[in-house]
């Protein structure tokens, strides 16, 4: 079985032109925020309101710990710095892979990932392998892409999912919680004709070209 090629790739850090601060706009990966510190508000607000409307819990709304998770590249310093002054929560960061088990057994109440599970935990050799079946010729997803490049992108999609599901079973209490958000195309179209991959296939291009120039 063909070995995949890992690396990490975490979001530009810092206040520059082209920081994910200042280029974000809408988790496990949470960046360096600022639409990280809204879903957990949300989050939040959404648990509070529902102790204040339950006159057994009303005068027992909890504290609450967020834990922001991403690779250990990631500038924590900034995300730290962006944390917005009125938070009613405590916050630490855990740097790492969120494919494998970063919090202790039966610790986590609620999991929130948006936008972060299609980042696959590497690329499938083959792909890189001009003499595979599923060399995938230096393009960035498998739009336009022969049936064994595709194959190589769902056996790693699956291999990781598996990881993350039971990594977060067991961190998880009995009865917690888990919100997901990930790319994804309707059964009846097939992924790499979706109009979703038309676009990555049109970015990637454009990627190609200026790598060559």
């Amino acid at each position: 079985m063909a070995k995949a090629v890992s690396e990490s790739f975490p979001m530009n850090g810092g206040e520059g032109v082209y920081s994910y601060k200042r280029n974000s706009s809408s988790d496990f990966g949470c960046s360096t925020g600022p639409n990280t510190f809204v879903v957990v508000q949300n989050i939040l607000d959404a648990v509070e309101l529902k102790y204040k409307n339950s006159p057994s819990l009303s005068t027992h709304i909890p504290e609450f710990q967020v834990y922001f998770n991403d690779h250990i590249a990631n500038d924590f310093n900034m995300l730290f710095k962006s944390i917005p002054l009125e938070k009613k929560y405590f916050a630490a960061s855990v740097p790492g892979s969120f494919y494998g088990r970063l919090f202790p057994q039966s610790s986590l109440h609620f999991v929130h990932s948006s936008y972060s599970l299609h980042w696959l935990s590497a690329v499938p050799y083959e792909l890189l392998d001009k003499n595979s079946p599923a060399w995938n010729k230096g393009r960035i997803s498998y739009a336009n892409a022969p049936d064994e490049v595709i194959e190589a992108y769902a056996a790693q999609f699956a291999k990781d999912m598996n990881s993350f599901l039971k990594a977060r079973a067991e961190e998880l209490v009995p009865g917690g919680l888990m919100a997901l958000l990930l790319i994804a195309s309707p059964d009846k179209i097939p992924s790499p004709k979706s109009v979703l991959f038309r676009l990555f296939y049109l970015m990637g291009s454009c990627l190609m070209d200026m790598a060559k120039s």
